[in-house]
């Protein structure tokens, strides 16, 4: 137990018992036993062997919905070793879920606790640090304001993750936890948290799909709980709304959902369903029959959160969300037809920890992000019958000219990635209105929901296909800004020229700098004259944004050899 204040809260990994009803009660909560003793007595030696390892030791802090948390970790081996565990209760998902605002009492809570895991992480000799915050804070009106309030009492700058820098740490730990689904199969991953729940179709590895649905299980409660004592069939309601609610999503996938081979659902109650539904574990990962979940479901549908939490010996509050996770769950279930639900246990602190103490592997890891990104965003450029023939071809375009200019531009592999998504959605504004292609692209592409690119960037690539003189670009970008999508827009418009009559006439198409010149060659058979005026015309734009003046120089292309038969 660590205490703070008036407050204490509660640390896993020095439980005496944690106990069948889920609550980790610590015998010095019970018997009022000094901390300070305790500490002394059962962590001195984990304490002394963290601070040997200082410069290997890593705390990140999770702000959810019904909990705050904490792990330090460090590496040992090349494997990660949990040193601390530490939970604080808190409300202000429910705060948010019905009143859009987190209260000063729970900023006054949240501060406290703040600073009662800051001072452990000082015992600790913790080296780096991460505070994120999810669902809740994402989504309330004064998150600005906590924010501040957070830096200012409790010294820790608290980040805000999107859903899609949530989920894409989320679905990277379900992949490293479960077995390769078999070849040219559809599987589904589905986070179900407490504010929102995370749908991705995963097609050989990738994510090919993602959509983030704000129906999680502590806001589905909240949102309906006024029903459940003003109708005997509450269950039914509550299943209306899921199938309504997640219906809407997962319906536009381009050319409609495909069949699954395998179900993989995570989160919070997914350990609770699992020993509820008497499941085993196979090399870490909870196999749940689907229709011991519906039995389980059948089971509790028509009691009260009271008769549930009694009959199932579990806390109040994990019988009160267990009522809609198992909803959820059985949603999945029908949608995919899945026998067998596949539960990995994953912690959104595991993937944060990794990336501070080998940040070698962010390379790595960012490669798989992208790779998934690209698939998502093909997929997405295909239901608005863009050329997608074209489209790849510039984007090596592209990615040629990014690739020759990085002494140029500056520009990271984050905004390689936002040129490859401008590359292969550009198109996608003629399907909507094509006489106005350019402002039909950009809200369309800032209003799309796209896995690993979070809405800032989307915006930055949307931005991208304005005029540089556009007033809302100007009003709503900083000047830092307005440079990253110039640069991505003037790259962009090139790559566009070399292929303006979509027929892919250039091959072997080199860059090199050479002082204040891009000398830009290719070959060709064909006639090229569309493709080099429509360069001529973006040369003047490109010397304005990197100072360099663009030549294009095409080689005519010797016939390809034909292939004779034997005589």
């Amino acid at each position: 137990i660590v205490e703070s204040g008036n407050d204490c809260y509660n640390r896993k990994d020095r439980l005496t018992e944690r106990g069948r009803r889920g609550r980790f009660l610590p015998h010095a909560a019970k018997s009022g036993t000094p901390f300070k003793k305790i500490r002394e007595v059962i962590d001195l030696k984990t304490v002394k062997t963290a601070k040997k390892r200082r410069a290997n030791t890593a705390a990140a802090i999770d702000i959810g919905s019904k909990l705050l948390r904490m792990r330090i970790a460090q590496m040992s081996k090349g494997n990660l070793q949990d040193l601390e565990y530490l939970e604080y209760p808190t409300s202000i998902g429910h705060e948010v879920f019905t009143n859009g605002k987190i209260s000063f009492e729970s900023i006054r809570a949240l501060s406290s606790a703040l600073h009662g895991f800051s001072k452990l992480m000082e015992e600790y000799g913790v080296s780096s640090s991460r505070v994120v915050a999810t669902t809740a804070l994402r989504e309330a009106a004064n998150r600005a304001f906590v924010v501040d309030q957070l830096k200012v009492q409790s010294g820790m700058q608290v980040e805000i993750l999107e859903d899609n820098q949530e989920k894409a740490y989320v679905y990277g730990e379900i992949a490293q936890k479960i077995p390769a689904a078999a070849e040219d199969g559809y599987e589904l991953y589905s986070y179900i948290g407490t504010g929102s729940v995370g749908v991705a179709v995963v097609h050989n590895g990738l994510v090919v799909f993602s959509k983030n649905v704000p129906v999680g299980v502590l806001k589905l409660r909240d949102m309906l709980g006024d029903l459940q004592n003003a109708t005997n069939d509450f269950h039914e309601v509550l299943e209306e709304y899921i199938h309504v609610s997640m219906g809407r999503f997962i319906s536009v996938y381009p050319g409609g959902f495909p069949n699954i081979s395998r179900l993989v659902l995570s989160g919070n109650g997914s350990s609770l369903v699992a020993r509820l539904c008497s499941a085993k574990q196979k090399n870490g990962v909870f196999q749940i029959a689907s229709e011991k979940i519906s039995e389980l479901y059948r089971a509790i549908c028509k009691q009260t959160p009271e008769k549930i939490s009694f009959a199932y010996r579990i806390t109040d509050s994990d019988a009160e969300l267990l009522y809609s996770t198992l909803a959820l769950y059985l949603y999945l279930i029908n949608l995919t037809g899945a026998e067998t639900v596949y539960a990995p246990p994953v912690d959104l602190l595991h993937p944060m920890l990794r990336e501070m103490l080998t940040p070698k592997n962010r390379d790595s890891s960012f490669v798989q992000l992208r790779e998934s990104t690209l698939a998502c965003v093909r997929l997405l450029a295909g239901s608005f019958q863009c050329d997608m023939k074209h489209s790849e071809q510039i984007l090596i375009f592209a990615e040629t000219l990014f690739d020759k200019m990085k002494e140029i531009h500056g520009l990271d592999a984050r905004r390689r990635l936002l040129l490859d998504t401008a590359c292969l959605l550009h198109e996608c504004g003629y399907c909507t209105q094509p006489r106005q292609y350019s402002s039909s692209a950009f809200h369309l592409i800032r209003s799309m929901d796209i896995y690993g690119i979070t809405e800032n960037d989307l915006y930055l690539v949307a931005s991208a296909f304005l005029p540089a003189d556009d007033t809302e670009s100007i009003l709503t970008l900083t000047p830092k800004q307005r440079l990253v999508v110039s640069k991505l827009a003037a790259l962009f418009r090139l790559a566009d020229a070399l292929d303006q009559s979509q027929k892919q006439k250039l091959r072997n198409l080199k860059v090199r700098l050479d002082k204040n010149r891009l000398l830009v060659t290719a070959e060709s058979s064909q006639n090229t004259s569309l493709e080099e005026w429509a360069f001529a015309q973006e040369v003047s734009f490109f010397e304005e944004v990197f100072g360099i003046h663009p030549e294009l120089t095409i080689h005519a292309a010797l016939p390809s050899p034909t292939k004779h038969g034997k005589v």
